[in-house]
């Protein structure tokens, strides 16, 4: 974790231009072929780390292009047994909502601690497939953009995902307030312990339009 916030803080604005996610190729790509998508799709539920970074930026975004794409899901019983830490409430729970949701970062790092927690038995093979997903997932969405210009934001598929970017993943303090710049949310923030402001700009635009689409 020190070494992504050193990467954000320190070295963020001297890296290249990363260019963004091209959702409208990917969803020409998924929805001509479906096969393909779900190949990579199921390797990845298998916890395959021979899959690239684009490859798994392919399974993590073009999910929103395939009919399970559903981010209005909330798990609310997941989410007050992790609250209180009952790992094994989660874990009897959590396998489902992967079912349905396979590549979710918020789902995917509370099932890591469940299988982690070591009061689930058996469960050593669940935690390494949870742990070589989530670190999957949080490399594809970090190198989707840089994140400290609204020009190349952080793409995420749904607002959990980007709450657990921030919160789990960032470590980051309390969210000072938020904006936009377009269609680019700003969230501004402290570290603990710091009292500098930082920016950091997302691009959830697939879940918003989504969601008006849905109403």
């Amino acid at each position: 974790m020190k070494r992504i916030l050193l990467i954000l803080t320190v070295l963020g604005a001297m890296l290249p231009s990363l260019a963004a996610i091209d959702f409208a190729q990917l969803e020409v790509d998924v929805t001509m072929n479906p096969s393909e998508y779900k190949g990579l799709l199921d390797r990845f539920v298998a916890g395959d780390t021979t899959l690239t970074i684009p490859e798994v930026q392919k399974v993590y975004y073009g999910f929103a292009f395939t009919p399970s794409y559903e981010p209005r899901d909330t798990f609310p019983a997941i989410r007050e047994a992790y609250k209180r830490k009952d790992f094994v409430e989660v874990g009897r729970l959590v396998g489902e909502a992967l079912e349905l949701n396979p590549v979710s970062l918020d789902l995917s790092l509370m099932a890591r601690a469940a299988y982690e927690s070591g009061e689930i038995p058996m469960s050593g093979a669940k935690a390494l497939n949870m742990s070589n997903r989530t670190r999957m997932l949080t490399r594809a969405i970090l190198k989707s953009g840089q994140g400290t210009m609204a020009r190349s934001p952080f793409c995420v598929t749904s607002s959990k995902d980007r709450d657990r970017l921030l919160h789990d993943i960032i470590v980051v303090g309390p969210i000072l307030g938020t904006d936009h710049v377009g269609e680019i949310e700003a969230y501004k923030f402290n570290f603990p312990g710091h009292s500098r402001m930082h920016i950091l700009y997302f691009d959830n635009t697939l879940e918003e339009k989504f969601l008006k689409s849905h109403r």
